[in-house]
């Protein structure tokens, strides 16, 4: 599954936003603030499948980039293997 982050460069490095899923984490370099985002949304994925929910339906990215509240910010995709379905013991 791909999906769009935003990536802000900060003191700390940068901070990491992945709007269509309500995410923040951070990185200290570029590479770092991605990995950080694939685990952020491996893990909220996991929870919507355990909670038996759908996850979120995403937006159009355009949608974001034209957010005028983002034009400072780098967009960018991760891409994040679809969570396994979990077999019933």
């Amino acid at each position: 599954m791909r999906f769009l982050i935003m990536l802000e460069q900060t003191e700390a490095g940068f901070a990491v936003q992945v709007p269509d899923l309500a995410i923040v984490t951070h990185g200290e370099s570029i590479e770092a603030a991605r990995r950080a985002a694939r685990e952020a949304i491996r893990i909220n994925l996991e929870a919507y499948q355990e909670a038996g929910q759908e996850v979120p339906e995403r937006q159009p990215a355009l949608s974001h980039i034209e957010n005028p509240e983002f034009r400072d910010l780098l967009f960018t995709y991760v891409e994040v293997p679809q969570p396994k379905e979990r077999i019933a013991a």
